[in-house]
């Protein structure tokens, strides 16, 4: 009986269930950071950031409608069908295709909502997801284009949020 419940769990574990997704409505945060990426960025908890419900919705669907929105910074870019990469790390939602955020595009917009219009600094660490310089611009990258845009208590938290993490 035991065995059974087991597999059951590891079956529903393997056929998460994200809702439907879209370019302009899609996984980001702290899961999208946990899809494999052939960069080798992103975060190494993924059993247990991909588990069913493991967070609620709102912390990481972004997009229209929600109530973490970077699309009017952005549009779709970094936008990307996971549903492969998911499959490879032996995950098969129901509803396919899932649209996430690249590893880039999930930390900024993670960073403009747990940071720069919470002023908690602290909450994404750069060298965690990003080994390398040229990953790390990656990121600067798209913190570039969102800087104008910012009002003054974000850009303020940017500019911390970027002595604190560097490129060296």
């Amino acid at each position: 009986m035991e065995t059974t419940f087991a597999l059951l769990n590891f079956k529903e574990s393997l056929c998460y269930i994200y809702p439907p997704t879209e370019p302009v409505r899609y996984v980001s945060s702290i899961v999208a950071l946990n899809v494999h990426s052939p960069n080798g960025t992103g975060d190494w908890h993924s059993a247990k950031a991909l588990s069913d419900r493991a967070y609620p919705e709102k912390f990481y669907i972004y997009g229209e409608n929600q109530e973490r929105n970077t699309n009017h910074l952005f549009g779709d870019n970094g936008i990307i069908d996971g549903t492969d990469r998911l499959n490879k790390m032996g995950y098969f939602p129901e509803n396919i295709p899932v649209w996430l955020a690249d590893h880039p595009r999930a930390c900024v917009d993670y960073l403009y909502t747990a940071v720069l219009q919470t002023g908690s600094i602290g909450r994404v660490i750069l060298d965690d997801w990003f080994p390398s310089d040229e990953d790390k611009q990656s990121v600067y990258d798209l913190l570039n284009q969102i800087e104008p845009h910012l009002n003054t208590q974000e850009w303020e938290n940017l500019q911390l949020w970027k002595r604190k993490n560097p490129i060296m």
